[in-house]
């Protein structure tokens, strides 16, 4: 029970709890010059649990950008606290930790849940096509190195009234699971990579 009130008030300190599914608080130190693994580490607030997640999927030189096969990715990256939400689950009206810490996290299962972020190549957000308005159609289709199937697209918002004029968005729309998922700070972009963080609505397990 403790937990849970924590994770309400993390919830509000950080002034994400919104019902739309887009959450778009913009760039966040747009341009590093590193890896994306490096950028990682600058960042403990958001991404500690993430490297712990990596790190058990065996996954660093990918991040690193020391996979030949993948010398550029694009990471749509969950959080910390999509991380926290996915080993704290409500089952059956009852609050429960499935997992401890991330070591009890089978590594099989961090591998495939990361991989389903990952695009094997660099993608900057002008890079997706755009929503049809309306719709769940439209935008860019693309396999994640897991080979999930994923609808990523901007979409446009309306201004004072006046349509299609406010900031613009980027989500993601995982095609298996019908899951809609909102992009925080988009084109965080490092010598091998960029990275798009995700809500911190997201839970870990959605894609």
């Amino acid at each position: 029970m403790k937990l849970r009130y924590l994770m309400i008030l993390f919830i509000f300190g950080l002034g994400a709890c919104d019902d739309d599914y887009f959450h778009d608080t913009g760039l966040a130190n747009g341009r590093h010059d590193c890896t994306v693994w490096e950028y990682l580490h600058i960042d403990s607030y958001n991404w500690d649990s993430t490297i712990l997640v990596i790190e058990r999927a065996g996954l660093v030189d990918l991040f690193d950008g020391k996979d030949p096969a993948y010398p550029e990715i694009t990471f749509f990256g969950p959080t910390n606290f999509s991380i926290m939400q996915f080993m704290y689950k409500t089952v059956d009206g009852n609050e429960e930790m499935l997992y401890n810490r991330i070591a009890d996290i089978p590594a099989d299962m961090c591998r495939k849940m990361i991989l389903c972020h990952v695009l094997p190549k660099k993608m900057m957000k002008e890079e997706f096509d755009y929503e049809v308005k309306g719709t769940l159609e439209g935008g860019t289709y693309i396999n994640a190195i897991s080979g999930t199937e994923l609808r990523v697209f901007r979409a446009k918002s309306s201004y004072m009234g006046i349509a299609d004029i406010g900031a613009e968005s980027l989500g993601l729309h995982a095609l298996a699971t019908g899951f809609l998922v909102g992009i925080a700070s988009a084109d965080i972009e490092m010598n091998n990579g960029v990275v798009h963080s995700l809500s911190y609505t997201y839970q870990f397990s959605e894609l």
